[in-house]
């Protein structure tokens, strides 16, 4: 089974958006996908897993990871380390190809080990210095936020390897883009490209600002559904086009655990 964790701790970059997209595309490619929202705050994953579902439309299944009472009524920060390994570890055993976890934008405990999890990290950003500052700045320099995202996958590549675990695949994806290039989208993406070389990512596959992608929490409906009206937009084959180029970094053929060896792991 791969896990694909979609993550960045800056807010509104398109977690979801992405989760959404692609645990609807692997559905329909026919891979058993389990979808996991760790954003307790909105839910809005598991919302449009919940609307997909009462408009009858094919989709990923939803896997919770509860709250006990002592984290659901306490103001403290919920920690919850720990918790999602034997998750992961139980879908696997029950046959999933693929698990997609859509992180909160906070630096808890379970956001590092759902980094730490991940066959493939996925990290949505917009045009813009504020979530190229935000996402990659080295911790230190002066546009560096508090929390620090680039740091805490460089500790996660870090624990794996003392492990003896294989790095996972790093991908950025820009979205919203505009159908209009800018001075601004240029800068920001030749900024990317040196980046990628020095934080140790690869700048993938872009999501245009469509209407079909903002209108994802009315009734579950994504750009891979057959249209209310009947009838595709060269909008929605764009768009298909681009989903299916982000479900092409999984591996083609995922690897099942045999019984035995699931049990030994």
């Amino acid at each position: 089974m791969q896990v694909v964790t979609i993550g960045g701790f800056k807010g509104g970059t398109g977690k979801t958006t992405l989760a959404c997209l692609m645990g609807v595309a692997a559905t329909k490619d026919g891979l058993r996908t389990a979808c996991v929202d760790l954003d307790r705050n909105t839910r809005n994953l598991s919302s449009f897993l919940t609307l997909r579902r009462v408009s009858r439309l094919e989709c990923p299944d939803h896997v919770m990871l509860m709250d006990t009472d002592e984290e659901a009524w306490s103001n403290a920060r919920p920690k919850h380390a720990g918790r999602l390994e034997p998750l992961v570890r139980l879908a696997a055993m029950d046959g999933y190809d693929l698990m997609i976890i859509d992180t909160s934008s906070g630096n808890l405990a379970d956001v590092y080990e759902a980094h730490l999890l991940a066959d493939l990290i996925l990290t949505p950003l917009i045009e813009s210095p504020a979530d190229l500052h935000g996402l990659f700045a080295k911790a230190g320099a002066p546009a560096a936020p508090r929390i620090n995202y680039r740091e805490m996958v460089d500790t996660v590549r870090f624990d794996r390897r003392r492990a003896g675990l294989p790095e996972q695949r790093w991908h950025v994806v820009t979205n919203r883009v505009s159908a209009l290039g800018s001075r601004i989208s240029n800068t920001v993406n030749k900024r990317l490209a040196e980046l990628a070389e020095e934080a140790g990512f690869q700048p993938t596959a872009s999501l245009r600002d469509r209407v079909v992608h903002r209108a994802l929490g009315l009734d579950g409906r994504t750009v891979l559904d057959a249209p209310v009206e009947g009838k595709l937009s060269m909008s929605d084959l764009s768009g298909r086009s681009e989903v299916r180029a982000l479900l092409s970094l999984l591996k083609k053929a995922p690897e099942r655990i045999a019984p035995a060896e699931k049990i030994a792991a």
